[in-house]
């Protein structure tokens, strides 16, 4: 989770008058904020819709070819972009205009010229609502998640904590390979659904101790797919990655894996990343039928792997950084 104190909010100013965006830069650059000015309606549209990670809009109702009423009713009507909170700049003050305001979705309005006091007072407010709101509902992904990714393949006692510690090597691989922390974060949290397609893996094949016949492994693999099938149903980004981790997280680099025998850079960056996350807890990590490998041991094998089973890049970015993969290991073992 995120400190609130740790976060550089984004607010978008629109208003087709540059001396008032000028000024709403310069009072709210001044306190942090990092700001974008737009001078007209459909450019805000279109920016807003390509930096859905904005986190308040300040409005002006009064703008030719698109109004402020248009701007705010078009955001409301996107599922990605409707809990953007909208503040209106408006000069009337009347009742039917701020009647409106909230009509269309507003959750407040300052009337021009405002007092800078009053502004940073409001700002401040819908930010630390929408935080909350929106730390809240993390939660509930993660956990929803968490239970999903355990449920998929119940038969480990340990599996929560399985899959929580491949969503933290996933995570770290991500940041180590130059993705930003919204999408490394993404990332985390899809990778813990990496095997919710054993849900269609009949009990006697997921749940047998000795080694499958070339018939069950058969039946077994069917799970990359089933995984796909059911994530890629959804229209959420977060779903969508965890889509393509299930379908690819068991292809190999030199192209030996499945479902699709992908090979090299075909197999999608998210697939490589969760393919590596994964067999390293599945190596490291002890079972109920058996220990955990040694340190030599599980270097040997990630070296002897090398642009076979995982991408070359990411084996040399877990050699040069292993304390921090090792670090994620024993906050798990500690808690155990």
């Amino acid at each position: 989770m995120i400190n609130i104190n740790q976060k550089t909010f984004h607010i978008v100013c629109v208003d087709d008058s540059a001396t008032n965006l000028q000024l709403l830069a310069s009072i709210l650059n001044k306190h942090g904020y990092n700001v974008t000015c737009i001078s007209d309606g459909q450019e805000a549209l279109d920016y807003i819709a390509k930096h859905a990670t904005v986190d308040l809009i300040l409005l002006d109702i009064m703008m030719p070819n698109m109004d402020g009423y248009t701007v705010c009713q078009k955001l409301k009507e996107s599922k990605v972009l409707s809990k953007i909170p909208v503040i209106f700049l408006t000069g009337y003050n009347d009742i039917d205009a701020l009647t409106k305001s909230f009509d269309v979705g507003g959750v407040d309005y300052l009337i021009k010229p405002f007092r800078t006091k009053e502004l940073l007072v409001r700002i401040n407010t819908h930010l630390k609502l929408k935080f909350y709101q929106d730390q809240e509902i993390e939660k509930t992904q993660y956990e929803l998640i968490l239970m999903m990714g355990s449920l998929a393949d119940n038969h480990h006692q340990d599996t929560a904590i399985h899959v929580k510690r491949v969503g933290e090597y996933a995570g770290l691989i991500a940041r180590l390979l130059g993705f930003g922390d919204d999408q490394a974060n993404i990332i985390q949290s899809a990778s813990m659904l990496h095997d919710i397609g054993k849900v269609t893996t009949p009990d006697a094949v997921l749940h047998k101790p000795e080694k499958l016949t070339s018939e069950e492994f058969a039946i077994m693999k069917q799970h990359a797919k089933a995984g796909y099938d059911a994530l890629g149903c959804s229209s959420l980004p977060l779903f969508q990655v965890a889509a393509i981790i299930a379908h690819e997280h068991h292809e190999k680099y030199d192209g030996s894996g499945y479902p699709r025998g992908l090979k090299g850079h075909e197999i999608h960056i998210f697939g490589r990343i969760v393919s590596f996350a994964d067999v390293l807890d599945a190596i490291s990590s002890p079972r109920a039928y058996k220990e955990g490998w040694k340190l030599d041991e599980i270097f040997s094998f990630i070296k002897s792997e090398h642009g076979k089973h995982f991408d070359p890049k990411i084996v040399d970015l877990f050699f040069d950084n292993f304390a921090l993969f090792l670090d994620i290991k024993e906050k798990y073992d500690n808690a155990d």
